[in-house]
């Protein structure tokens, strides 16, 4: 009766937790009627094309691991999926950095040009971005497709904003990095160490849009197949019991670039939260970690937790927290003789009951 009981309720839970993170992988970009939408343009893309086939667009890092667009050739162009909430004038931005020119941006709207942005605020430097002058686009209510062009050699390019005409441009969030920098750290290779997986509890104070590890493949020759594997659970009380749930997101990653960060979206509210990091059995896959603690965060090998260790996690939030992070709860495993004593006890006294109502059928 009970594992029966148990098996619903998990059921129920599983396909409520199924249908949230299935949302959260939409590819779509939700533009905001009431404040800007961010879009990371060397990240949620739904296609780029350089103007030569000979040399690639370079997707590179800043100095708080955000990706961007590295030195963007005239020409270039830039596709994303956007659903426009509200029918309306929309002021669309370009952040950029280095670029000696102002910089002019051609505006494609479902294969239409619907403007062109000529921007005239000068850049502060190399990967000091700035937002451009504002251009005013009109969007309907659904989705589009949203094309930028650039048409001025040399700019890196990070974000595009959509910000509902007449609201500021506002919070656009920022990266905490959740372990001392100055450390030294150790690249973890999942298999060669005879682990299974690694874990980080973490506990969030803003809403998260992203989370960030930086990986090494030790050199992967192309003929070697490895993958990392990311998933993230909200604490429900003790590490075991929170993995043993359903991962609210998740990404796998193949194949991915030496020593480069990897990078998963997420759409998650402030809290508690573990990331699982699996190489489901691969060679040449694992992450960085700092040989020194930090106490926004807990590091478990195989679910077992490691001291004077802390792994290179940024938390990306979608606005500017009070504070970095918070407090981390203690893990309080359940005692199984507990739950199996319950069980037991109410046996014994269903099978009591029982007994006694045949008895009073029989004297009957």
């Amino acid at each position: 009766m009970k594992k029966t009981v148990l098996l619903v309720l998990a059921a129920v839970l599983l396909l409520s937790l199924t249908a949230v993170s299935q949302a959260q992988e939409s590819p779509v970009i939700t533009v905001y009627k009431d404040k800007t939408t961010k879009i990371i343009m060397a990240v949620q893309y739904t296609e780029y094309k350089d103007n030569s086939g000979d040399v690639q667009l370079i997707i590179a890092h800043d100095d708080d691991r955000d990706l961007y667009f590295d030195g963007v050739r005239a020409g270039d162009s830039f596709t994303y999926s956007i659903n426009v909430e509200e029918t309306g004038k929309y002021e669309l931005r370009i952040s950029f950095g280095w670029l000696d020119s102002t910089g002019k941006y051609t505006i494609v709207v479902d294969g239409e040009e619907v403007g062109i942005l000529e921007n005239t605020i000068a850049s502060t430097g190399w990967r000091n971005w700035t937002n451009s002058d504002p251009i005013s686009i009109e969007l309907t209510k659904g989705e589009h497709t949203l094309t930028i062009v650039n048409g001025t050699p040399g700019p890196n390019l990070k974000y595009v904003l959509l910000t509902p005409e007449g609201k500021e441009v506002g919070d656009l969030g920022t990266s905490v990095h959740l372990y001392d920098g100055s450390a030294s750290g150790t690249p973890w290779n999942l298999k060669d160490n005879n682990l299974s997986s690694i874990a980080i509890q973490f506990n969030a104070t803003s809403f998260i849009k992203s989370l960030k590890l930086s990986a090494p493949n030790w050199m992967a020759t192309p003929d070697i197949d490895y993958e990392l594997e990311f998933k993230l659970y909200k604490w429900n009380g003790s590490f075991a019991k929170t993995v043993s749930g359903t991962s609210v997101a998740s990404r796998v990653f193949e194949k991915y670039p030496d020593n480069t960060w990897l990078y998963m979206p997420v759409n998650v509210e402030a809290g508690e939260y573990v990331l699982v990091v699996t190489n489901n059995g691969t060679p040449n896959s694992g992450f960085y970690i700092k040989n020194k603690a930090h106490e926004s965060q807990r590091v478990y090998f195989d679910g077992v937790v490691k001291e004077n260790m802390a792994a290179e996690l940024i938390i990306g939030y979608a606005s500017t927290p009070e504070t970095d992070y918070g407090p981390l709860s203690e893990d309080t495993p359940e005692n199984p003789e507990t739950g199996d004593s319950v069980a037991v006890y109410l046996l014994v006294v269903v099978a009591t009951f029982g007994l006694a109502f045949l008895k009073k059928r029989q004297d009957a």
